[in-house]
């Protein structure tokens, strides 16, 4: 699979921002614009350069490649079409071109396009012509084709999903029936596509008891509402109409959303972004291409073209709470972070059995610091769980968090301590509850353990390491400390409470010259405001002298 991958790579390699020498000043804000990724911005100015220089290769196929990263595909293809008339060749131009005979239902054209193809990658080839002699009742060589596909390595289950999409694609339900049949007995996990796939076809079968199984074997009790409902439809033994299946023309999109799969974690997203924009052409309803490609977006920063993705899906639609979450995260890394919030209120409000809404909606809260907010939506996702069998380990952490922070103790360590029955090695936990415990001079050698072993499971976490350098000198192990804050230092060189922490050590060992500079240099880190008059003080008379000011005697919490 890995070579495969990396073939594959190879065809993609274009470069997106080399264009040809220009003097513009439309062509450098293009340029710059397409290195930030903006690309409504950056067509707008390769528009004005390519007028003053309408035949350079380089220039229409920056804008070609703009064009589809903001949706504008029928743009693009007018740009490909001139693209070709100059003589040059590109695999994206060829992919564009080609996307649009498939639409257009130009068979032919494309079978005697794509022959000659050469820029094209051969997997990308190999399956459009399959998918589309399946179309035109070719079986034979459509399968040839896949057969050969198959025989690559890894690359088996990827070519009878295809097989079997086309196949129903072409109105050969029977088929597409028995080669899911074939994909789905393999202990291999298939595609969540391919499942919900093979369950609509039995259900157009009225082969409801086998359609419940089969999402029951690979989606277990617990369903999404895309999976909920097909399994309510197979309950209540609803069947699917054939007449919904998308004909090949549209459904063929799937080749370009699953090609945006593969190569998804290896190559740059705006290459991902171009295959899964032309699955959208191809098919307006591809849902799953349309999450792809705002998440894709949200990756490169174009936070407002990903919104306007999300708000495509209607609330009748099975995907419209997971694009409402991912509305949300877009508009959050936008800046726009009570937007996001009024999304995933309104989310809970539809959906008010759903403890992800709830839990996702507490982290947001936390991240403003609403607290009180937060734990109110912690506690109802957490009963939610509940009901289902369980919370896990996280939603009790952070509830915990949460409620230590409103001052609820009581209730924060019992959340802390769930947590830990839960997942024991756990070393956020951990550090937590035991920093905890030695701030409140409570249970001192269980708080010590717990940082200790925190340590052990997180060596080189510099928040970890200090607790446990910190622990040791509020229990007045000085000695013991210093090895720690230094080492935490180390890992965190940059923090003003680390820093802070070791010129503390220092001083109660006699290191008063190093315990200074490393308060200076917290004080140059930007640490928060209550603690800058601190440690200006503890520079001006000594630690010594704040902490009996502070009544803390020596700093150490044993009494």
């Amino acid at each position: 699979m890995n070579k495969f991958l990396q073939i594959l790579l190879v065809f993609l390699v274009v470069s997106i921002s080399e264009l040809a020498s220009a003097s513009s000043g439309a062509y450098l804000a293009g340029r710059q614009a397409i290195s930030d990724h903006n690309f409504v911005i950056a067509s707008k100015f390769q528009a004005r350069s390519i007028s003053a220089d309408p035949t350079n290769s380089k220039l229409l196929e920056s804008l070609m490649i703009s064009f589809i990263a903001q949706g504008s595909v029928d743009e693009a293809v007018s740009i490909a079409e001139v693209y070709q008339d100059t003589g040059s060749l590109s695999q994206i131009s060829q992919m564009i071109l080609l996307a649009s005979m498939i639409k257009d239902g130009q068979t032919e054209a494309f079978l005697n396009f794509v022959k000659n193809a050469s820029e094209m990658t051969p997997i990308l080839k190999d399956l459009l012509s399959a998918w589309i002699l399946m179309g035109l009742d070719d079986e034979l060589n459509a399968n040839r084709i896949f057969d050969k596909t198959a025989k690559v390595q890894g690359m088996e289950q990827f070519a009878n999903f295809h097989r079997a999409m086309s196949q129903v694609a072409a109105g050969k339900v029977d088929q597409a029936q028995r080669t899911f049949d074939l994909i789905h007995s393999d202990q291999a996990s298939p595609t969540r596509r391919s499942v919900i796939y093979h369950t609509k076809i039995l259900l157009s079968q009225s082969k409801f008891k086998e359609a419940r199984q089969l999402l029951e074997k690979w989606f277990g009790p617990t369903f999404d509402p895309e999976i909920e409902g097909l399994y309510v439809n197979a309950a209540k033994e609803k069947a699917y109409p054939t007449s919904s299946f998308p004909k090949t023309n549209i459904a063929v999109a799937d080749v370009f959303h699953s090609i945006a799969n593969l190569v998804s974690k290896e190559a740059d997203p705006t290459f991902t972004l171009i295959y899964s924009r032309l699955a959208q052409y191809l098919d307006r309803n591809h849902v799953d291409s349309t999450l792809m490609t705002a998440d894709l977006l949200v990756e490169l920063g174009q936070y407002d073209l990903a919104i306007k993705e999300h708000e495509k899906l209607s609330d009748s639609q099975p995907q419209f709470f997971a694009s409402e979450l991912g509305r949300a995260e877009a508009l959050r890394s936008s800046g726009k972070e009570m937007a996001a919030i009024e999304v995933l209120v309104d989310l809970t409000r539809q959906y008010p059995n759903s403890a992800n809404s709830f839990s996702i909606l507490g982290h947001h809260y936390r991240r403003i610091e609403a607290y009180d907010k937060a734990e109110v939506s912690y506690r109802e996702a957490i009963k939610l769980y509940e009901a289902k069998g369980e919370a896990g380990w996280f939603l009790y952490y952070v509830r915990g968090i949460t409620r230590e922070r409103l001052d609820l103790w009581g209730l924060a360590e019992k959340d802390f301590r769930k947590a830990l029955s839960l997942n024991p090695t756990q070393p956020q936990v951990l550090n937590y509850l035991g920093y905890s415990l030695i701030e409140k001079n409570s249970n001192l050698d269980e708080a010590l353990d717990m940082i200790e072993r925190a340590v052990k499971e997180s060596p080189d976490s510099g928040y970890i390491v200090d607790s446990l350098g910190w622990g040791y000198y509020k229990l007045g192990q000085y000695e013991k400390a210093v090895p720690n804050l230094e080492r935490a230092a180390e890992l965190m060189p940059v923090d003003p409470i680390v820093n802070d922490h070791l010129g503390d050590v220092y001083w109660m060992v006699g290191r008063k010259t190093e315990a200074e500079f490393q308060w200076r240099r917290a004080l140059s880190f930007d640490p928060e405001t209550e603690e800058i008059e601190r440690i200006k003080k503890k520079l001006k008379v000594g630690l010594t002298q704040v902490l009996l000011e502070e009544n803390k005697g020596t700093g150490s919490l044993v009494k």
